[in-house]
């Protein structure tokens, strides 16, 4: 589930709320889907241990050259992303490599980039890396808010990022297109809890009925309680299986 369909499945649990009128109702709600997303992720570890980011070629781009100061910026073999590094702990740092007609793979390979810190990130400029393979998978540099890789995606490249920490989405409504796609670890059962979340600030601040606020407030602590519960009796799971049994496993911290 991406955080798009989050959202209309949470939608979908509102029911006529979802179709509240009034100046600034809707950009209030989603707003409100925001901060139960929040308060359910500083609630439920779970919800903050399984963080995961994909990107592409078409989500990545050449570093700024304002990032690169003197350096000569034409022709460079580095990929540029956005990440939101504060209160983060990256675990690990996965490229896939699905098999096409052209790279005559059966099946998908795996490969795990170096992390540099970010003062060596021109390092990645000057890695006179040609093809990415096992043996050298490539680099990766996290600096505030952003990482550099080398060498670049190609076309058949996945790049996953595996992390701990609180997400901040943007509300849907002023969401880009990229930010509506990011993957969510959240299922039904947290949208019911963030609908219920939403249904008692609409009671309390839209029609300024307490009573009916403490009755949603209540239902969505019993919600999120069981979420709480759901995850903590869930096995490890397969993320954490591959990350705890691969190259790089233990993590690192940023921000």
């Amino acid at each position: 589930m991406n955080w798009e369909e989050f959202n209309d499945v949470v939608r979908t649990y509102l029911l006529v709320d979802s179709d509240r009128k009034g100046r600034g109702v809707q950009e209030y709600i989603d707003r409100m889907i925001v901060a139960s997303s929040i308060d359910l992720q500083r609630y439920v570890p779970a919800l903050r241990e399984n963080q995961f980011r994909t990107y592409s070629t078409t989500s990545l781009v050449e570093p700024d050259p304002s990032d690169l100061s003197s350096v000569n910026s034409e022709d460079l073999d580095v990929h540029k992303g956005d990440f939101v590094s504060a209160k983060t702990r990256v675990k690990q740092v996965v490229i896939r490599r699905v098999a096409t007609d052209d790279n005559s793979q059966s099946i998908s390979r795996y490969y795990y980039p170096r992390v540099i810190p970010w003062e060596a990130r021109f390092d990645l400029i000057d890695g006179g890396i040609l093809e990415r393979t096992t043996q050298v998978p490539g680099r990766i540099a996290f600096g505030e808010n952003k990482f550099w890789l080398a060498p670049k995606l190609i076309d058949e490249e996945a790049l996953y990022i595996y992390y701990e920490g609180e997400n901040h989405y943007a509300p849907i409504f002023k969401a880009t297109t990229e930010q509506k796609a990011t993957p969510v670890v959240f299922d039904d059962m947290v949208a019911k809890a963030s609908a219920d979340y939403v249904k008692a600030h609409l009671a309390r601040e839209v029609d300024n009925d307490l009573t009916q606020y403490q009755s949603y407030y209540q239902m969505y602590s019993k919600d999120r309680a069981q979420v709480f519960l759901n995850e903590k009796e869930y096995d490890s799971s397969s993320v954490e299986q591959v990350i705890n049994s691969g190259v790089g496993s233990g993590g690192f911290v940023i921000g």
